[in-house]
């Protein structure tokens, strides 16, 4: 009798084991698929609430902003390691693995690179005839980020024409004097060194270079014009792309390294990307794989037949694919540009719900098929509160109270 009560209590356990977690988080729902990873905050990882929420979700961690060039590096010998190390320390005490977030990006950029310094490290400011500063304004975009995400209104009838909109504010900079492609590429490749390295146990892949492909939408550009007219590119043309990926290489021969941009599947950008990556690859740019950013809607981006197709495309050149900034907003915009409504007062109903429901099954349809080389999707944020998009555009799948939303388990429990 004591040893059947032994065979059932083993029994029950495997049983218990062979179905899973009663309540499994999406990182065990896909366990046989790919990671499931999201943006954070050091506030995310400091809370409580959230923290335990990203353990239970989650086993991929990006750094939302402060490992960008601008963010990390303001300065030349200056350093802000305290927010990133906090991430980076979180992720080691509680064995997560980080995607490193981003080594080049024409925004939040290092700006001081471009500029040209005297012997103590100071940046030369250009003159006018009379000898004065000349002034420019660019976007702040430091401050865009500290913007208050505002909540929604109850109550108030939505009016698409009415929607604030948000766009960084622009401040009066110096001008100085710009810096040679040399003096460019030496304190960029400096960069890259120092952050990989101080990085390299935690991270197990980087966005080394993020959104350099223009938003032309046109498929019969020229090369060269199917490039983002950033400050590197006009500097150094396509070749500051393939030194970013050698130099990171470099630093860590086992990391993954990914181009990553914003509408990727689009017929215009996927071509564009899918020529820079080829021919860079061609000239020997340790490109390994590709990350589409989310930022999509409800209503027509992505157009799933093109999403599919920019997946196939991109296999043609690389094994490794990743949703690295997944969100489906309910609103008609979508992208990655910096200026978009709020939608205070927009409600939240239940046939849009359906329909975000309805576009967050169809895309993780077309990831489970791929799954074989989609190694991460990665939501980014939290909850609706954290989104940068804010609240109001209940992007994601938690709201703004770290609560599962319906469209929670539309993503979990799909049909194994």
């Amino acid at each position: 009798m004591k040893k059947l009560s032994i065979i059932v209590i083993a029994a029950s356990a495997l049983l218990m084991s062979a179905c899973g977690p009663k309540d499994p988080g999406l990182k065990d729902a896909y366990k046989n698929y790919f990671k499931i990873g999201v943006a954070v905050t050091e506030r995310n990882v400091a809370d409580s609430v959230q923290s335990a929420l990203i353990l239970k979700e989650f086993n991929s961690v990006t750094a939302e902003n402060c490992m960008k060039p601008g963010e990390i590096h303001p300065a030349p010998g200056v350093w802000n390691f305290e927010k990133a190390d906090a991430i980076a320390n979180f992720c080691r005490a509680n064995g997560i693995r980080m995607r490193g977030h981003n080594l080049v990006w024409h925004s939040q950029f290092a700006n001081w690179m471009f500029e040209k310094h005297d012997e103590n490290g100071n940046p030369v400011v250009e003159l006018d005839e009379n000898g004065d500063t000349v002034f420019v304004e660019k976007p702040d975009f430091a401050a865009f980020f500290r913007m208050p995400r505002p909540e929604p209104q109850p109550g108030q009838e939505f009016d698409p024409a009415k929607m604030p909109r948000i766009t960084p504010p622009m401040i009066k900079v110096p001008k100085y004097v710009q810096a040679t492609k040399e003096e460019f590429y030496d304190s960029l490749k400096a960069h890259i060194n120092v952050v990989v390295n101080r990085y390299k146990d935690v991270i197990y892949c980087w966005d080394v270079v993020n959104e350099a492909m223009s938003d032309s939408d046109n498929i019969e550009a020229t090369y060269e014009e199917s490039f983002r007219q950033s400050q590197a590119y006009q500097l150094c043309g396509d070749e500051f792309i393939k030194n970013a990926f050698i130099w990171a290489h470099e630093a860590d021969p086992t990391a993954g390294l990914f181009y990553n941009d914003y509408s990727a599947w689009t017929p215009a950008k996927r071509t564009y990307i899918y020529n820079m990556v080829k021919k860079l690859q061609a000239e020997g740019a340790p490109i390994t794989g590709i990350g589409m950013q989310g930022h999509y809607n409800i209503y027509d981006n992505p157009v799933i037949e093109d999403f599919e197709t920019a997946i196939m495309m991109y296999l043609e050149l690389v094994d490794d694919l990743q949703i690295t900034e997944f969100d489906i907003r309910i609103n008609e915009e979508a992208g990655g540009s910096l200026t978009f409504s709020r939608g205070e007062g927009q409600e939240y109903t239940e046939e849009l719900q359906k329909m975000q429901q309805d576009k967050y099954a169809q895309i993780f349809d077309v990831l489970r098929k791929y799954r074989k080389n989609i190694s991460c999707v990665t939501f980014w944020n939290v909850c609706d509160r954290d989104s940068w998009l804010g609240a109001n555009n209940f992007p994601l799948l938690f709201d703004k109270d770290n609560q599962r939303k319906p469209v929670y388990y539309t993503v979990r429990d799909f049909e194994k």
